[in-house]
């Protein structure tokens, strides 16, 4: 609890300027993805935070229709949690976790684009 604590110390002016954007970019423009603003088309994670809402509140099959990839970046950020905080691991499997995550991630996002379909 205390390495989380200090991790917190030592970043609360990122943590802070996040809300910060956050809150003003949804007051703004009602959105506060970037990609979404500029570009005005869905972010290769887009949906994610609705998909882990559902998850938490019990609706499983609601969060894979936002955003099926939202289970691989749950066990990453598990198995980060677990290395940082618990017992570190004797081989890099976070960031590989990580790597892979994001390369389905952007695969499903080509997928979708491609197809124009969202149940990819």
């Amino acid at each position: 609890m205390t390495k989380f604590l200090k991790d917190l110390n030592d970043n609360k002016i990122a943590i802070i300027i996040i809300a910060i954007y956050l809150i003003t970019m949804e007051l703004i423009f009602g959105i506060t993805c970037p990609f979404r603003i500029l570009f005005h088309i869905d972010c290769p994670g887009c949906g994610l935070t609705r998909a882990f809402i559902s998850f938490f509140t019990g609706n499983i099959s609601k969060a894979f229709h936002y955003n099926y990839s939202f289970i691989f970046w749950l066990i990453s950020i598990i198995l980060f949690i677990i290395d940082r905080y618990i017992k570190p691991f004797k081989i890099k499997i976070v960031l590989f976790s990580f790597i892979i995550t994001c390369l389905i991630t952007i695969i499903r996002y080509i997928l979708i684009i491609a197809f124009k379909n969202p149940i990819f």
